[in-house]
């Protein structure tokens, strides 16, 4: 009878991670859910950069980037091998590039899939190096005004024009931040095409506060939120008085 594969995988917006949070994923994973019946762990890590690769396997496999210039990392993998029998095991991959994060579980026949799975995502996300949480919240929400940013321009504009007509500065508010919030991922597209951003770093010695909050996709959630309550206002001053 064929071997059932089952597979997880969870992908996260990418993010500079400090060294000290790859040595103490390598550190948890080399003694990771210690209650399961395996026969054998292996822990292993590989960094690819500048035509140059270097492996290293055990506990203290978080050196492996050490060899490497971190502005020249283009990869890092972090892999956990759980053996419970010749052909049942489980893998786990943890992957670093300058464009995402990736976590990757492959359940071979041992039914440990999805706990594993699921103590991978809570890890990565103790150890800041999963962007799960808030920001990914506000990415998202930064993209949905990507998409409809002409929509809300155009709000904009009509507020405008009811607030020319003589109506209250509640819709000159709403105007603004509507404009804001539209014009918002406009503006980047056109800085990033005049001005390519420089390739994140995978990894840096210490974390740095701040680096990686999403300030451009807060002020343009922030400005919708303001433009939409500003709406709402005049539409109960509107229905009320």
């Amino acid at each position: 009878m064929a071997s059932v594969r089952t597979q997880y995988r969870e992908e996260y917006a990418p993010r500079t991670t400090s060294k000290a949070a790859l040595r103490a994923l390598v550190e948890t994973l080399a003694d990771f859910k210690p209650g399961l019946p395996t026969t054998s762990r292996k822990i292993r890590a590989r960094a690819i950069g500048a035509g140059k690769t270097t492996d290293l396997e055990g506990p203290e496999s978080w050196k492996v980037t050490d060899p490497h210039s971190l502005a020249d990392l283009q990869q890092v993998r972090v892999e956990l091998l759980l053996t419970r029998s010749e052909h049942r095991r489980c893998e786990i991959h943890v992957e670093f590039r300058s464009g995402h994060t990736l976590l990757s579980v492959s359940d071979l026949e041992t039914g440990w899939g999805k706990g594993v799975f699921e103590d991978m995502r809570s890890l990565l996300g103790a150890l800041s190096i999963s962007s799960k949480g808030f920001n990914e919240v506000l990415r998202k929400a930064y993209g949905l005004l990507d998409i409809f940013q002409n929509v809300l321009l155009a709000f904009s504009v009509a507020a405008f024009a009811v607030w020319l007509s003589g109506r209250g500065a509640t819709y000159l508010y709403a105007s603004l931040a509507l404009f804001i919030a539209g014009v918002m991922p406009a503006m980047t597209h056109s800085f990033h095409f005049f001005s390519p951003p420089r390739r994140a770093l995978i990894f840096q010695e210490a974390a740095a506060k701040g680096r990686n909050f999403p300030w451009a996709e807060a002020t343009a959630v922030l400005a919708f939120m303001t433009g939409m309550l500003e709406l709402a206002k005049a539409l109960i001053v509107l229905l009320w008085y």
